[in-house]
C-alpha cells in the first residue's frame, strides 16, 4: 500500500468506529461509549485508572475528597476541564467502576448537585 492509500483507509475506519460509537446504547455500555466519546486507547485508560486508584486508596484511608483536588488531577493528566470530566466520572460511576470515588466527589462539590450528576448516589 502507498502512504496515500494508507491515509485514506485509516481515515475510513476513523470514521466507521466514530459511527459505530454514536450507535452505542450508553445506558447498556456505558465505559465503551466513553472510550469512543474521548477517543481513549489503553494508555489513556491506564492513566485514569491511576488517578481513581490514588483517590481510591486515599478515601480508604480516611482522607477526605477535594473536588478541586481531583478535578486538579485530570486536569494535570489530561488537560480536562470540569465539564470534560463530567463524562469520566459519569463513565465510570455508570459502569460500576470507582463508584465510591465518584460519589465522594460528587458529594464534595460545592454549592446545589448539577443536574447530570443526580443520579449518583
Amino acid at each position: 500500500m502507498t502512504d496515500r492509500e494508507v491515509s485514506e483507509a485509516i481515515k475510513k475506519l476513523q470514521f466507521q468506529v466514530r459511527t459505530l460509537g454514536a450507535a452505542i446504547d450508553y445506558e447498556a455500555h456505558p465505559f465503551e461509549a466513553l472510550i469512543l466519546e474521548l477517543d481513549w486507547d489503553q494508555d489513556d485508560f491506564d492513566r485514569a485508572a491511576f488517578v481513581f486508584e490514588q483517590w481510591d486508596h486515599k478515601l480508604r484511608e480516611g482522607v477526605a475528597m477535594s473536588a478541586a483536588d481531583f478535578e486538579q488531577d485530570f486536569d494535570n493528566t489530561f488537560g480536562v476541564n470540569y465539564q470534560g470530566l463530567k463524562s469520566i466520572v459519569l463513565g465510570m460511576y455508570n459502569s460500576g467502576r470507582w463508584v465510591d470515588v465518584c460519589k465522594a466527589y460528587v458529594e464534595s462539590m460545592p454549592g446545589p448537585r448539577v443536574v447530570e450528576y443526580q443520579g449518583i448516589k
